[in-house]
C-alpha cells in the first residue's frame, strides 16, 4: 500500500471505530485519536510512511501464524512490530504456551470475535487467568503491562512529538492586534520557537489553510486560506491562481484527524482561546500526541496575559518530547511523500493553466494548418500502393537508400482509414477519390480464420493481396474498431463497415471481460499496456462490453480515485500522448483519460519552466535499431522520469544512457496537444515540428531532444495519420 493510502486507510479506520464507540454527542471532550493500528501481515512489506498523517505512531503486524517478535523504529518517528502471538482465550483452567525470555517485546494478539465462544458470566474470569500467566516471573526476567499506544514511551524510541504553534487572526482584529502578534512572535523567534499565523477558520466549515510544500512560508505572511467547490463538493481543493504544490488543512478536534477522501489534512488541534486555560487543563488537552496549538491573537492583546502564554510555552518545549514548528512545517512532516502522489500534487498546481480547450482558429492560422495537413498527405499520396490500396507502414526517402517497410499491422490500417476522412473532410481529396480508396483498402481487413476463430491479421503486406499472418492483437484491432466507427457515421461511409466488423469472431478473444491477443496460438493480456482503455471503448462501440484497466473511479472519490488510476497506470509502464489523446478526437474523452491527460501536460509544462525543453512524448519508429519506442512519463518513478520502452521491454532500453539518446519531440502527439488543450506551450511545440519535421514526403516521425535534428528523411503511416486527424478536428472542433 503506498503512502497515500497508508493515510486513506487509517483515517477510515479511525473513524469507523469511533462512529461503533459514541455518537457525535456522546463522544467525550478530551478524546484523542488512537496512535496505533493493527493490520495483518502481508509476503512482503513497505516502509509504514503514511500513517502518522492520520495521527498513528505505533504499526502491529500481526503473523497469520505465531512469528518471533521483531521491533522497527522508522526515521518519521513510527514504531513497527512485526510479529507476536495469536492467543484464543480459554477457560480459566487453560495453560498457554508464553514465551518467557526474550530480548524485545511481547505482543499477544486476542480477536474480539473468538470471544462469542466463551459465555460472558466466564469471560472476566477466563481474562484474568490469562493475565496472570501473562505476568507470572519465572527466572531472572521482569514481566511489564503496557498498553500498545504507550510502546514508544517505555523502550529505547527516543519519542517525540511535533506541535504547530499557530496564531490565529479573528476577522474583527485591529493593527494593534497585528502588531502584537508580529512582536510575540519575533520573541519566540529569537529564542528557537517558529510559528505561522492566518486568519480565522472556525467560522466556516468550508474553509481551511493552503499549505505550500515546495517552499518556504514567508515567516510575515499570513498562510493562504481555500475554499471547497461549491459546484463539485468531492472536487480536491485548490489554489486558483497560483503554481504552488501544497494540500489543505484543517483544524480539527483532535479524533477527526488524517487524510480526508477528499484529500484534505485534518489536523488535532487544541485552540487556546482563554488565558484560563493555561492553569492546568492545557497540558491534559495536548496529551502526548502530535497536534496543532492554535492561540488566538486576542491573547495578546495584555501584557499579563502573554508573560502566562510565553511560560507556558517555553514549558511544554522543556517536557523533554515536544517540539515546536509553525504549521506549515508541521503538516511537512506528517504529509504522504512519494512518487504518485508527487504527480497527483503537480497536476493540482498546474490545473489553472490547463482548463482552456482551443479556440476555433483566426484565418491565418487556419491557413497555416492546412498547408500542414498537405504535408501530412503527401505521405499518402507517394506511397499508397496504387494496385493494393494500402500504405507502407514506414518510409526511408534518402536518396540512394530508399526502403519502404511494406507491411502494416491492423493500427496502421485503422490510421489510413482515419487519413483518408481526415482528407475528405479537409477537401485535400474528392468524395469520390475517397470512396474509392475505402473500397480498396476493405477487402484487406477481411481478417485469416485460426483456431476456429476469424479475426483481423496482425499484419498485413502492402503490396501483395490478402498476405500476412495468423496472429491477433488486441490493441491494433481497438485502433482499427475505432477507425471503422468513425467511417460508419461518416456521411461518406455510412453503412460500409458494418458488415466486415459483424464477422469477425471478437467475443471469443474476450474472456471475463479482458480482451486479449492472441500470439502464435496462445492468448496474452491487453491490461499491461495503455492502449487496453482505448481498445475497450472501441469494442464497446461496436456492442462488445469489455473491462478497462483505468476504471477504478467508481464507488471512489475524487481524489481516491486519482490516486488509484496514477498507481494503476504506473504499474503499466511510461504513458505518452498515444493513444491517450486520440480518445478525444474519435470517442470524446473518458474522465479516466483526461486526468491522465493532464498529469502528462502538467508534467511537460513544469520541465519547460524548470529546462527549458520541450518535452513532447508519445510512441512511434525511430529510424535505427530497435526501430520502435514507447516515450512516456514514468508515474511509479520520483522526479519526472522521461522513460523509453520496446515490444520487447529489454532492460538495455530503459537505461537512462539509452533515454537521453533517444528522448524526441513527437511530431504527432505536437499536433494532438494543439487539438486538446489551449496553451502557449502547444504553440511552442507546433512551431519547431513546423520548422524543423516537415519533409518532402510528409512529416519526419519526431526532433530528437539532443541533438535537435529530426528524422528528416523516415516518416510513418501513423505520424500523418494523426496529424491529419489532429487538424480536421482542430477545423473542425470536436
Amino acid at each position: 500500500m503506498t503512502p497515500y493510502f497508508q493515510a486513506r486507510a487509517v483515517h477510515d479506520t479511525q473513524h469507523a471505530l469511533q462512529a461503533a464507540l459514541w455518537s457525535p454527542v456522546d463522544r467525550p471532550k478530551h478524546a484523542a485519536a488512537g496512535q496505533t493500528i493493527a493490520c495483518d501481515m502481508l509476503p512482503t512489506t513497505v516502509a509504514p510512511s503514511g500513517v502518522r498523517a492520520s495521527g498513528v505512531r505505533n504499526v502491529l503486524m500481526r503473523p497469520h501464524a505465531n512469528a518471533p517478535v521483531r521491533p522497527e523504529a522508522w526515521k518519521d518517528g513510527v514504531a513497527r512490530i512485526v510479529g507476536g502471538q495469536r492467543i484464543r482465550l480459554q477457560s480459566q483452567r487453560a495453560i498457554y504456551s508464553l514465551p518467557q525470555d526474550q530480548p524485545v517485546e511481547r505482543v499477544y494478539y486476542l480477536s474480539a470475535e473468538d470471544l462469542r465462544g466463551l459465555p460472558l458470566a466466564s469471560l472476566g474470569i477466563a481474562a484474568s487467568a490469562f493475565a496472570k500467566q501473562v505476568l507470572h516471573k519465572a527466572g531472572n526476567h521482569w514481566v511489564s503491562p503496557i498498553l500498545a499506544s504507550d510502546i514508544q514511551f517505555r523502550d529505547a524510541y527516543a519519542y517525540r512529538r511535533n506541535i504547530g504553534l499557530h496564531f490565529v487572526l479573528g476577522s474583527d482584529a485591529t493593527p494593534e492586534d497585528q502588531d502584537a502578534l508580529t512582536a510575540f512572535r519575533r520573541e519566540l523567534a529569537g529564542v528557537g520557537l517558529p510559528s505561522s499565523f492566518g486568519q480565522e477558520t472556525s467560522s466556516s466549515a468550508i474553509s481551511g489553510y493552503w499549505i505550500p510544500l515546495e517552499e518556504e512560508a514567508f515567516a510575515i505572511a499570513p498562510l493562504e486560506l481555500f475554499m471547497l467547490s461549491q459546484e463539485m463538493p468531492g472536487l480536491p481543493p485548490q489554489m486558483s491562481t497560483k503554481t504552488t504544490y501544497g494540500i489543505a488543512a484543517e483544524l480539527k478536534e483532535k479524533p477527526d484527524v488524517g487524510l480526508s477522501s477528499n484529500n484534505i489534512l485534518g489536523l488535532p488541534t487544541v485552540h487556546l482561546r482563554d488565558v484560563r486555560s493555561l492553569d492546568g487543563e492545557l497540558e491534559a488537552l495536548i496529551g502526548t500526541a502530535d497536534c496543532v496549538l492554535a492561540i488566538s491573537a486576542k491573547l495578546l492583546r495584555n501584557r499579563s496575559h502573554r508573560a502566562v502564554l510565553r511560560s507556558a510555552i517555553h514549558a511544554i518545549q522543556e517536557d523533554g518530547m515536544s517540539h515546536f514548528v509553525s504549521l506549515p512545517d508541521y503538516v511537512k512532516s506528517l504529509v504522504p511523500m512519494g512518487p504518485y502522489i508527487t504527480h497527483f500534487r503537480r497536476t493540482q498546481a498546474y490545473q489553472h493553466q490547463m482548463v482552456k480547450a482551443p479556440d476555433a482558429p483566426d484565418e491565418k492560422e487556419r491557413a497555416r494548418l492546412i498547408a500542414d495537413a498537405k504535408v501530412a498527405w503527401s505521405y499518402f499520396e507517394q506511397w499508397t500502393n496504387p494496385k493494393t490500396g494500402l500504405c507502407p507502414a514506414t518510409a526511408n526517402s534518402a536518396p540512394g537508400h530508399q526502403r519502404l517497410h511494406e507491411t502494416v499491422t491492423m493500427w496502421d490500417a485503422g490510421s489510413h482509414i482515419f487519413a483518408l476522412m481526415a482528407a475528405v473532410d479537409l477537401e485535400l481529396i474528392s468524395p469520390k477519390a475517397f470512396q474509392h480508396s475505402i473500397r480498396k483498402i476493405l477487402p484487406h481487413l477481411a481478417g485469416r480464420r485460426s483456431q476456429g476463430r476469424l479475426l483481423p491479421q496482425g499484419w498485413i503486406a502492402t503490396d501483395k493481396f490478402k498476405w500476412g499472418n495468423r496472429n491477433f492483437d488486441g490493441c491494433d484491432a481497438g485502433r482499427l474498431l475505432a477507425a471503422l466507427y468513425n467511417l460508419d457515421i461518416h456521411p461518406l461511409g455510412k453503412g460500409r463497415a458494418a458488415s466486415t466488423v459483424a464477422a469477425w469472431d471478437l467475443r471469443e478473444v474476450v474472456k471475463d471481460g479482458v480482451i486479449y491477443s492472441v500470439e502464435e496460438g496462445a492468448l496474452a493480456s491487453t491490461f499491461r499496456s495503455h492502449c487496453a482503455h482505448y481498445a475497450a471503448w472501441a469494442f464497446r462501440t461496436w456492442g462488445i462490453e469489455v473491462k478497462s484497466p483505468y476504471e477504478v473511479f467508481q464507488g471512489a472519490s475524487i481524489s481516491d480515485g486519482r490516486m488509484a488510476l496514477l498507481e494503476v497506470s504506473g504499474r503499466i509502464g511510461p504513458l505518452g500522448a498515444e493513444p491517450l489523446l486520440m480518445e478525444a478526437l474519435e470517442f470524446g474523452m473518458s474522465p479516466e483519460s483526461a486526468y491522465l491527460a493532464d498529469v502528462l501536460f502538467a508534467a511537460q509544462l513544469e520541465e519547460y519552466d524548470e529546462t527549458g525543453r520541450l518535452i513532447c512524448v508519445s510512441e512511434g519508429p525511430i529510424n535505427s535499431s530497435p526501430w520502435f519506442l514507447y516515450q512516456g512519463l514514468q508515474f511509479d518513478a520520483p522526479g519526472k522520469v522521461w522513460a523509453t520502452d520496446t515490444v520487447d521491454s529489454l532492460e538495455e532500453h530503459r537505461t537512462k544512457a539509452f533515454r537521453e539518446k533517444h528522448l524526441s519531440i513527437s511530431s504527432k502527439a505536437a499536433y494532438l496537444w494543439s487539438a486538446y488543450k489551449d496553451h502557449p506551450f502547444c504553440t511552442e511545440l507546433l512551431s519547431i515540428v513546423r520548422d524543423k519535421a516537415k519533409t518532402r514526403y510528409g512529416f519526419a516521425s519526431s526532433i530528437n531532444q539532443k541533438t535537435g535534428q529530426p528524422s528528416k528523411t523516415y516518416s510513418d503511416i501513423n505520424t500523418n495519420a494523426v496529424i491529419l486527424q489532429s487538424i480536421a478536428s482542430r477545423l473542425q472542433g470536436f
